[in-house]
């Protein structure tokens, strides 16, 4: 979550500390956390709770509030690019028998937005709700391709998962040239062992949003040409964002 210095955004910063791995917090925890003090932190926390983002719990413990399921609910109910998206990630679903997952860029986050399960029993571990890494898998390396180099490289120094090397910078520079090139990601375990992806981007006036990913089993995706399924992707892409006012896929013919 991009907030900046000002109270505001130290407040809402305090969001991005719960995730899977810590998402119970105390006040004291926050704000040695993040550097505040403590009469500042109780304040910002007791907004936070107002407002229904952030409950306490009976030991003093804080969680994440009921507020942020409504708003959820209200991202799958009234989000253009998802409302357009979903047919589209069916019809896909249905015709190969894949995952489909739309995913979208929030600042310097990545979350899956939606998903369609396949009719193969694979144990996604990135579904609908989970923040991506980036410079893994066909999902961030489809956005990452067609991202301004600037903020790839900024990308690269505070999220890549290796060393930030200038051998490890430049050929991550050159698979995002390739894909560039062709107009779609492709990975096989990049993301998660046992798993095949294939990415292309969803760019709205030129903004680079998010992506589209369809998802196989390894063993599926060694049977299918991956390269052909990459270029269907972007022409169905195509065909449902045409009539999206605004919102078009990068396409390469």
């Amino acid at each position: 979550m991009s907030t900046g210095n000002t109270s505001l955004g130290k407040m809402l910063a305090l969001l991005d500390a719960f995730n899977e791995e810590c998402h119970v917090w105390t006040v004291e925890a926050l704000a040695a956390r993040f550097g505040y003090t403590q009469p500042s932190t109780y304040r910002y926390v007791r907004e936070l709770c107002r407002s229904g983002l952030l409950v306490r719990m009976p030991n003093g413990d804080y969680v994440i509030g009921a507020r942020v399921v409504e708003l959820d609910a209200l991202i799958s109910r009234s989000d253009p690019l998802t409302e357009i998206c979903m047919p589209m990630l069916e019809s896909i679903s249905k015709l190969l028998g894949c995952h489909a997952l739309l995913s979208n860029v929030y600042g310097q986050h990545l979350i899956n937005v939606a998903h369609v399960a396949g009719n193969e029993a694979v144990d996604l571990k990135f579904v609908r709700g989970r923040r991506l890494p980036w410079f893994r898998g066909a999902t961030s390396n489809a956005i990452l391709a067609f991202l301004p180099r600037k903020r790839v490289r900024k990308l690269f120094e505070d999220h890549y998962e290796g060393e930030k090397s200038k051998e490890n910078w430049k050929k991550e520079l050159a698979g995002l040239n390739q894909i560039s090139a062709c107009g779609f990601s492709l990975s096989d375990g990049g993301l998660q062992p046992g798993v095949v992806g294939i990415g292309a981007p969803v760019v709205v006036r030129s903004e680079v949003m998010g992506s589209i990913s369809l998802v196989f089993s390894q063993k599926h995706g060694s049977l299918i040409d991956q390269s052909a399924v990459g270029k269907f992707l972007i022409k169905e892409s195509t065909k449902y964002f045409d009539s999206f006012d605004g919102v078009d896929p990068i396409h390469r013919s």
